[in-house]
């Protein structure tokens, strides 16, 4: 199979990291099931500028480059190496940075087993990555944002979603939750094996 894998959040521990550097700067209390990487847009009061520099500084002072790995996130993907699954990062993050999304996958030990990391070129990150997953031709994709997963999923590419509490609602038939990445294998595994190919 070739499985699309997104990066914050399923394979980086960060927007509830993300949440808290807002709450802190901004004197907020946004609660994680309200959490989004562009949780300024709903505060009218914070002029955009100023939301933006506090994005620039954070990226600037290391905050992508500290995150750690989700859980079992790095044994999960040697596994669908080993079993012969075909992977590719695509992420919300801009070409900017590149160079510190390519350095951490390369310092937690997971840079090489992936075919390409994709960045994002063009507004709304949902239409970008639903794109670039019709393009690849993807069997599966996995996600942890609701609107990015609705939107892959009506471009007929079965989704993993992440449980999370910002993503919470309805879901159509080819969008399963998972819990953890030991769930994300067992239900690979059972779509690889309804696909009776790889």
């Amino acid at each position: 199979m070739k499985i699309g894998i997104d990066l914050d959040d399923v394979l980086a521990d960060s927007l509830p990291h993300f949440t808290q550097a807002f709450n802190r700067h901004f004197d907020l209390d946004i609660e994680l099931p309200d959490a989004a990487w562009r949780i300024a847009d709903r505060f009218p009061q914070i002029p955009r500028q100023e939301a933006d520099d506090f994005f620039t500084e954070l990226i600037e002072n290391g905050f992508f480059s500290s995150r750690s790995l989700i859980p079992h996130a790095k044994e999960a993907v040697e596994t669908l190496v080993d079993g012969g699954h075909d992977l590719y990062i695509i992420t919300g993050r801009t070409p900017r940075d590149e160079r510190i999304t390519m350095d951490w996958l390369a310092r937690v030990g997971v840079r090489s087993y992936f075919e390409a990391v994709v960045h994002r070129t063009c507004d709304p990150v949902e239409r970008h990555k639903a794109d670039v997953a019709s393009g690849l031709a993807l069997s599966l994709f996995i996600e942890d944002e609701l609107t990015v997963a609705l939107t892959v999923a009506g471009a007929a590419i079965p989704v993993l979603l992440f449980d999370r509490p910002w993503n919470q609602g309805p879901l159509p038939g080819n969008v399963r939750r998972v819990e953890s990445w030991h769930e994300a294998l067992t239900q690979i595994a059972e779509l690889n094996g309804s696909n009776g190919h790889q």
